[in-house]
């Protein structure tokens, strides 16, 4: 593994040493559950408190409630189960993106089922939502809005404020969920300043654990909870809570807090080399999709054409590299495998042949300049390879 060169971090991120190190200790001989009548019970207790804290603080969301959840995917699922449920659907309106995350288009598309009012706004060619669309499609049944703040596809940082602005100016009863996930490595984020209502996020984004996400609410925001079991999380969501999962979290986003400038720093270097590099070895035979001087620095969607413009195989692409020990991707994790074009890609309007020549690199912390170099090098043979007249 340590010659693999990864640039997958949308997939996963390595978990950190430090958070590692953290969490230990709740995994071996502080194991209890935070029972607050035991002695034992209460020691965790209060180190789940103080972690949710220091969660807290990290998104200067002192005034919000925090449930704890098994995943970004299953906080997007609480956030809309627990507004749209008890709604009548022909009363009932709900908007999202065509590009937004599958955790969210796809709830989204089993209320269109039931009969609820489902809007998905479209975008322009770098992913950024139809002013003119939404303003369509906002109603007096409009209930909530999920944005993803930065596309996981193409990096794209949504215009958060301008259509915060649009949505509460025509009612200011429209909750709004932003999904932060992919936003954490490289912008600021302040609760108070977005004035969403709610926010989700995974912590094995952040070189935080697997197994582990938050949904932040804002206190008195309506909503009923969906799962049901014990008293945890203060009836909100029922079942045991992953303790080292907190612990970890925790830890892993005040080093992303803490970090963050650095973090832009390191990724605008590497990605400024990357592209040169791409520039120099095939000219006009490539593009990249979405807007990448107003997207995150670590997040590059990257089509391959041959010499008279079509779209390599992005599949046989990442299978190639991948025997060159680089690893990449080609769109979200959660679609990984399907042999179908990026929902995002034919979103922003590129063609199928085009959407299925991408490939995504998504860097991380731990890449380095000379990694960057390597995959130039490999990223030359592989496409000279396929389609036999690239300039290498």
């Amino acid at each position: 593994m340590d010659n693999i060169i990864y640039l997958d971090n949308y997939r996963t991120t390595k978990t950190s040493e430090f958070v590692m190190k953290k969490m230990k200790p709740y995994m071996e001989e502080n194991f209890y559950l935070p029972v607050s009548f035991t002695q034992m019970g209460t020691d965790i207790a209060e180190a789940v408190d103080e972690s949710t804290d220091r969660i807290k603080q990290a998104l200067n969301a002192t005034d919000s409630e925090v449930i704890y959840t098994g995943s970004g995917t299953q906080a997007n699922n609480m956030v809309i189960h627990g507004v749209m449920r008890d709604y009548q659907p022909e009363e009932t309106g709900m908007i999202t993106s065509v590009i937004d995350h599958p955790s969210i288009n796809n709830v989204f598309d089993y209320y269109k089922k039931k009969g609820f009012q489902v809007r998905k706004i479209k975008v322009d060619e770098y992913g950024f939502w139809k002013i003119d669309h939404l303003k369509e499609a906002l109603n007096d049944k409009t209930k909530l809005v999920s944005i993803t703040l930065v596309n996981h596809t193409i990096g794209t940082i949504q215009r958060y404020e301008e259509l915060r602005k649009l949505i509460k100016d025509v009612n200011p009863n429209i909750l709004i969920h932003l999904d932060i996930s992919m936003a954490l490595m490289t912008q600021e984020i302040d609760f108070k300043r977005l004035n969403a209502d709610f926010l989700t996020l995974s912590g094995h984004k952040i070189y935080g654990p697997k197994g582990i996400g938050v949904m932040y609410m804002r206190h008195a925001t309506p909503w009923i909870p969906w799962m049901h079991g014990g008293s945890q999380e203060r009836r909100r969501r029922g079942g045991t809570l992953n303790v080292p999962g907190i612990i970890g979290l925790a830890k892993a986003m005040e080093l992303a807090t803490k970090e963050m400038d650095d973090h832009r720093k390191h990724f605008l270097k590497l990605r400024k080399k990357l592209i040169s590099g791409l520039h120099k070895k095939f000219g006009n035979r490539f593009q990249i999709n979405g807007d990448i001087e107003n997207g995150v620095p670590h997040i590059i969607n990257i089509s391959f054409m041959d010499s008279n413009g079509n779209g390599i195989d992005g599949e046989m692409l990442i299978l190639n590299l991948d025997v060159e020990n680089v690893c990449v991707s080609n769109g979200s994790a959660c679609t990984s495998g399907a042999m179908e074009p990026s929902h995002v890609l034919n979103g922003i309007g590129l063609e199928d042949e085009i959407a299925n020549s991408s490939i995504r690199i998504s860097l991380g912390k731990q890449n380095t300049l000379e990694e960057i170099d390597y995959f130039l090098e490999k990223i030359g043979v592989v496409v000279e390879r396929m389609m036999g007249s690239v300039k290498a």
